[in-house]
């Protein structure tokens, strides 16, 4: 069990001894990943409640379960990160890339699917490169059992969409397309593919490992589990700051070295936030 696991409370989860970029350091502090089998570990993601940490907040079990189906198809990592100054997904896959990757694989042993695919954006691409390393290394150490490629996507703000990154992955315009079909059920190839965050692919490593009644014991009953927030501006610690789930927002500003009241106000989520 990593250090800490044995509290629930214990903070930071996603980023907990980090940086961690070897395997052995990465297995001293995780272990290894379990393979349950697929229907115990749907269920159990299902009764953790974890939701994509990448905007759209829809239930993980739901995306898995519908990918599930049909022949063996890809599991996509998004981590192209459009919002714009947002930075927790680029950190976590610099700081624990391996949690990243294990929570691929533990999602295409979920779905059955054959691969995986990391997209990151193009101004991204040291990044890329050190997260091709880290596959590599995995492949030599024998942790995967899935075929992992790294690629970059157009810095474009909707290419981060999952029917647009489908689509560019198929070849195409990195643009939207119209639903249905979603890609859970005709995606990367004309195959099932599972579109997922970066960051909600790491917390199914940890539930993988630790279980759903381990994952609930930090945010709501609603809004249960942690989450990566980026926070910036006029602060003392400006960064990438792991906090549970309906954490008020002026605590986080003021974990940050912030005063919402005396800077005037905070913007919210990028292009839609107020």
């Amino acid at each position: 069990r990593p250090t800490g696991a044995a509290d629930p409370t214990a903070l930071p989860r996603l980023l907990q001894g980090a940086p961690l970029r070897s395997p052995a350091d990465h297995l001293r502090v995780w272990g290894p990943l379990p393979q349950p089998r697929r229907a115990q570990l749907l269920a159990e993601v299902e009764a953790a409640g974890l939701t994509g940490r990448g905007g759209a907040g829809f239930p993980l079990a739901a995306k898995l379960a519908a990918a599930s189906h049909g022949p063996a198809g890809t599991v996509v990592v998004n981590a192209t990160e459009g919002e714009p100054v947002s930075a927790k997904d680029a950190t976590l896959l610099a700081a624990s890339p391996h949690l990243v990757l294990d929570g691929a694989a533990a999602a295409a042993h979920a779905t059955g699917a054959a691969a995986v695919v990391v997209c990151l954006k193009r101004s991204h691409a040291d990044l890329a490169r050190q997260v091709e390393e880290v596959v590599g290394l995995r492949r030599r150490a024998g942790l995967d059992r899935v075929r992992i490629q790294v690629t970059t996507a157009p810095d474009r703000y909707v290419a981060g969409q999952e029917t647009a990154l489908v689509r560019w992955l198929n070849g195409g315009e990195a643009r939207p397309t119209t639903v249905p079909p979603r890609p859970t059920s005709r995606g990367v190839g004309r195959r099932p593919t599972l579109v997922s965050n970066a960051e909600t692919l790491a917390h199914l490593a940890l539930i993988t490992r630790f279980g759903a009644a381990w994952f609930r014991s930090l945010g709501r009953p609603d809004a249960p589990g942690t989450t990566l927030a980026t926070v910036s501006g006029d602060l003392r610690a400006p960064g990438v700051y792991e906090v549970p789930l309906g954490v008020p927002l002026g605590d986080l500003i003021a974990a940050a070295g912030g005063d919402p009241a005396a800077n005037g106000g905070v913007l919210v989520g990028g292009y839609f936030g107020a």
